[in-house]
């Protein structure tokens, strides 16, 4: 899927990443959750603590909480999210971050 955007890694800012869902679900949870666990995350952003708890509540929706470098913690409904648009979710997030860390002068990482 997405792995680059604007030539830049789409988890650059994301230092913790939860996911609570029920792997017998639909959605576009297991697809986000490959692209989390890919080989090309962990080397990009070696520092993402990612934690994955799996449910047994078949009707409990699947949660994702991002925390980006700036503390921010931003709720993704992955239940009603498709890939895409949860990546897009995240775009605007990195789209702010490097707006701040423009007009401050100085980069995040």
């Amino acid at each position: 899927l997405l792995v680059f955007m604007s030539g830049k890694h789409w988890a650059r800012y994301i230092t913790k990443a939860r996911l609570d869902f029920n792997p017998f679900s639909s959605g576009s949870t297991l697809g986000f959750l490959a692209e989390l666990k890919a080989k090309s995350v962990r080397e990009a952003v070696p520092k993402m603590e990612v934690t994955i708890n799996r449910v047994t509540d078949a009707a409990a929706p699947p949660r994702l909480m991002l925390t980006f470098v700036d503390g921010r913690e931003t709720p993704v409904d992955l239940g009603k999210l498709s890939v895409k648009d949860t990546f897009a979710q995240i775009e605007l997030e990195t789209g702010r971050l490097d707006l701040e860390a423009m007009r401050r002068g100085k980069p995040w990482l």
